[in-house]
């Protein structure tokens, strides 16, 4: 069992470096992981779905990846490529903390990480959902705490790919508005994109107080 548990730990920490080292290497910009997606050629989805799996071990901003996506790939290809790598990192990062516990979880017990972790025990679906709509809330720490709490791994996923649709395609919609280069396109899907989370922003506690009226799951 002990040896069973370190060979995890070894796995964990490899990935980790390894993820790390790439994310040292090309400085967190789009074009550069854009360029280095490149390089794969034909398997160019392939590395940036990987990568994209890989991001929440080092915490790397996911709205980055989703605009890459646009980048890269363009709109419809981009929204393709982005829900399925947000929602393989969203299940990396909810195995992590549901197997290794709050120790491989960067995030404190305290705050909103507590809250959130009780209300996902109480309406984890729901909860997690409407997170989820909210462009601005942090993609990981959703994830790590759904991990850490009693939450159904098939609850979680769905909930996560619903819930992202939006914020994913206006993500999208901004990495390729910047490979179109036109300014009034630009200034158009940045409005898009403020539209949509001042939308989220407003509807978010009137629904959330709805969930809370409901009996828990």
């Amino acid at each position: 069992m002990e040896r069973i548990t370190i060979g995890k730990w070894a796995i964990l920490v490899l990935i980790v470096i390894s993820v790390f080292w790439i994310n040292q290497r090309f400085n967190i910009s789009p074009e550069d992981i854009r360029n280095l997606i490149y390089t794969a050629g034909w398997l160019a989805p392939v590395v940036y779905i990987f990568l994209y799996a890989l991001r929440p071990l080092v915490l790397f901003p996911a709205s980055i990846f989703s605009i890459v996506a646009g980048l890269a790939f363009g709109v419809y290809l981009g929204v393709i490529f982005a829900l399925i790598g947000a929602t393989l990192s969203a299940i990396v990062a909810f195995v992590v903390a549901n197997r290794f516990g709050e120790k491989a979880v960067r995030f404190h017990k305290k705050g909103k990480t507590e809250y959130y972790r009780q209300k996902f025990e109480e309406k984890g679906f729901l909860y997690i959902l409407m997170l989820r709509l909210i462009p601005v809330i942090n993609f990981d720490l959703i994830s790590y705490t759904a991990g850490l709490a009693k939450v159904k791994l098939a609850d979680f996923v769905k909930a996560t790919i619903v819930g992202i649709i939006p914020g994913t395609i206006v993500y999208s919609l901004v990495g390729a508005s910047l490979v179109d280069g036109n300014i009034m396109t630009v200034i158009g899907t940045v409005a898009l994109f403020v539209i949509v989370i001042v939308i989220s922003l407003i509807w978010n506690n009137k629904f959330m107080r709805a969930i809370e009226d409901l009996k828990p799951d």
